[in-house]
């Protein structure tokens, strides 16, 4: 029990030397890659949070948002399962997941390719580019809060694009 801190033992003065070592902590290590990964992540996670509170009115999900972009930008053609997969690098499943809780909100319709019965198609409906383009207006909002300055942010691309174009390396392993 020596040398333990008890608070129902300690004195003021012994509480008080304690309190002062708490405070004496080393130096802090220089940045490190490590540091850029745990900031990166931990960055990621606060926004994915603004996020979600912008676009939880609408019922949709970044998931969600994503897909509903592929489909605007394809001339809102039907996009098949697995190309939807493929461009956003994720399982057929987690589409198929997120495609459900699109369709239940009316915001994507799935059927049959009438030409490859092996094959299902996706297609935006119109009111799923209703809440595709409340949800971009509200992720412009969050985006204008959350975001440093258009120079702070463009140099912060930069230097973000540069280290996934190294993840991409063969060598890193990433794909």
């Amino acid at each position: 029990m020596s040398g333990e801190f008890h608070r129902s033992r300690a004195t003021i003065a012994e509480f008080g030397e304690l309190r002062a070592r708490d405070r004496i902590l080393p130096e802090p290590a220089p940045a490190t890659k490590v540091d850029l990964i745990y900031s990166m992540m931990r960055t990621q996670r606060m926004l994915s949070s603004q996020l979600s509170k912008a676009f939880t009115p609408y019922g949709v999900s970044w998931a969600g948002y994503e897909i509903m972009q592929l489909l605007v930008h394809s001339g809102r053609d039907p996009i098949s399962i697995l190309a939807l997969a493929r461009h956003l690098k994720r399982h057929w499943t987690s589409i198929a997941h997120t495609l459900n809780g699109l369709e239940r909100a009316g915001h994507v319709t799935r059927y049959q390719n009438p030409d490859y019965w092996r094959e299902k198609l996706v297609e935006l409906t119109d009111s799923g580019y209703e809440a595709w383009v409340r949800v971009s207006e509200a992720l412009a909002e969050t985006a204008d809060l959350c975001s440093p300055d258009d120079h702070t942010a463009l140099g912060l691309l930069a230097g973000l694009s540069a280290f996934e174009s190294e993840l991409r390396k063969p060598s890193c392993g990433v794909q």
